[in-house]
């Protein structure tokens, strides 16, 4: 089931230009809708599929259409994303070529209830090769009333090929007020300085905020806090932060370490000199702003430097977090 919002919030204008172009009967039948990741790219895309469904439907029907396009069962339209390994008991690494190959019995069927269908790959930056290739062929054969829409979180990711096969579109992340109504819409949140440090850490996506709140942010946050407040490579409270962040599935650690990285580059900033009050102003400022002195920039660097040579390696050749984890904080007291 997919759970979303039926409504969208923000990018009016990109809404309306999509709902206008599809009446004027203009729209390409393959769209990539790009943008940083967890601002809401899929719900875009649903939230305009609904649109459409709505302007051709029998009005009697509409409500039965809705309720089919969010469980994930409406028969014209495809939601293609990375498949679950039963045998690893993992999400694969990438949309396979026989998913993609599957996809050819929906694309030339019939058209159910005279409405379009529509097919979602989320996210087209989890095709590989040959799954890119073969639906490059699929694309260069264009059906009417049967679009594709490519969700990418980075465009460049995809092949050139691909990219040139497709009109593309460029999600805006939510200014701050959107943020706080898509947030207190999902989690209602009534401290404001929380919803402003999510909003900064997170670089105006909900997607990542929420996955903070789900995943008790708070307490990492703190736990990384003290962390950096004893200065030392190996303490009780690394050894509770490894232990709580080994078993979290790829996603989640990666959500950790975004966290690792804002509070160490706003210790940089704290330490040149410049003021982030108006910006940041929230009792987690606060507790990075308490810590900042007790650290020479050459050292965050150090930790920096140490994630970004890494990160891909851990997930690429799946090694071992615990030992990861444990050797971020090595330069620390350095």
């Amino acid at each position: 089931m997919l759970k979303m919002s039926h409504q969208f919030i923000g990018n009016e204008q990109l809404i309306e230009k999509l709902d206008t172009s599809y009446k004027k009967k203009t729209l390409s039948n393959s769209l990539i809708f790009s943008g940083p990741k967890g601002i809401g790219k899929k719900t875009l895309a649903f939230f305009f599929i609904k649109n459409i469904f709505y302007f051709l439907s029998n009005k009697n029907l509409i409500n039965h259409h809705i309720n089919l396009i969010y469980n994930n069962t409406h028969p014209n339209i495809k939601y293609l994303r990375k498949d679950f390994d039963k045998k690893t008991n993992k999400i694969k690494t990438s949309i396979s070529i026989e998913q993609i190959r599957n996809l050819e019995n929906f694309f030339y069927q019939s058209s159910l209830y005279n409405l379009p269908k529509f097919i979602l790959i989320d996210s087209a930056d989890d095709l590989n090769k040959n799954s890119a290739n073969a639906l490059l062929k699929i694309l260069e054969e264009p059906k009417d009333n049967t679009f594709f829409i490519l969700i990418t979180h980075q465009l460049s990711n995809l092949l050139p090929t691909l990219r040139s096969r497709c009109v593309k579109f460029y999600i805006k992340k939510p200014n701050f007020n959107q943020f706080n109504q898509i947030l207190n819409f999902k989690d209602k949140i009534n401290n404001q300085d929380d919803v402003l440090f999510l909003y900064n850490l997170c670089n105006g996506s909900p997607g990542a905020a929420l996955k903070f709140i789900s995943e008790n942010f708070n307490q990492l946050f703190l736990l990384i806090i003290k962390i950096l407040d004893i200065n030392k490579p190996i303490s009780k409270e690394v050894i509770q932060l490894t232990n709580l962040v080994i078993n979290y599935s790829n996603d989640q650690y990666k959500t950790f370490l975004l966290l690792i990285r804002f509070i160490l580059m706003t210790i940089i900033k704290i330490n040149i000199g410049i003021n982030l009050k108006k910006e940041y102003y929230s009792k987690f400022y606060e507790s990075i702003e308490n810590i900042a002195t007790k650290h020479e920039n050459s050292n965050i660097l150090k930790i920096l430097e140490f994630l970004n040579n890494n990160e891909n390696d851990l997930f690429l050749y799946n090694l071992d977090k615990k030992v990861f984890s444990l050797n971020i904080f090595t330069s620390l007291n350095n």
